[in-house]
């Protein structure tokens, strides 16, 4: 069985409805007007609590009714169906006009990004890293020759 929304007026009135619909078009047919889908809720005084949980419990099987609980405690009953509509599109609001924005200050270094070629005269003036006295160059010309305990290289250099 296919879910279907009771065609109604309200809330209350749709528990009663029999009168259901599966489809937009089918509801727009059945009003013989355009209709739209509410979900709205019902939130029954303790006198009609014992009718509208029985209403309820056939909407809840029929698929269009769900069972809340306020933080009172209280039962709230959220219905869900297809109201009859004037047929008039709803105005949609107008969003209060914003007052134009005042120029930021520009904060950008316009020596650097307006000059051509800034760029490759930083890279330029950019200081080359001299190597680690320390650090041994393995694929270097001039590798520094290790020295022995005795403070001479391979080679017999006293300075090597």
């Amino acid at each position: 069985m296919t879910l279907q929304y009771p065609l109604a007026p309200n809330a209350r009135a749709a528990l009663d409805s029999e009168v259901t619909a599966r489809t937009i078009a089918e509801a727009r047919e059945l009003n013989n007007g355009p209709v739209e889908l509410i979900a709205d809720f019902v939130r029954p005084t303790p006198a009609e609590r014992e009718e509208m949980q029985a209403k309820a419990d056939r909407g809840i099987a029929r698929g269009f009714v769900q069972l809340y609980e306020d933080a009172k405690g209280n039962p709230v009953i959220a219905v869900s169906f297809w109201k009859p509509s004037t047929g008039k599109p709803r105005p949609k609001p107008v969003p209060p006009p914003r007052p134009a924005a005042a120029p930021r200050e520009d904060h950008t270094d316009d020596l650097y990004f307006n000059k051509p070629g800034a760029k490759e005269a930083a890279a330029a003036r950019k200081r080359k890293k001299l190597p680690d006295p320390n650090q041994l160059d393995m694929f270097g010309d001039e590798a520094p020759k290790p020295l022995r305990e005795n403070g001479k290289g391979n080679d017999g250099d006293e300075n090597a």
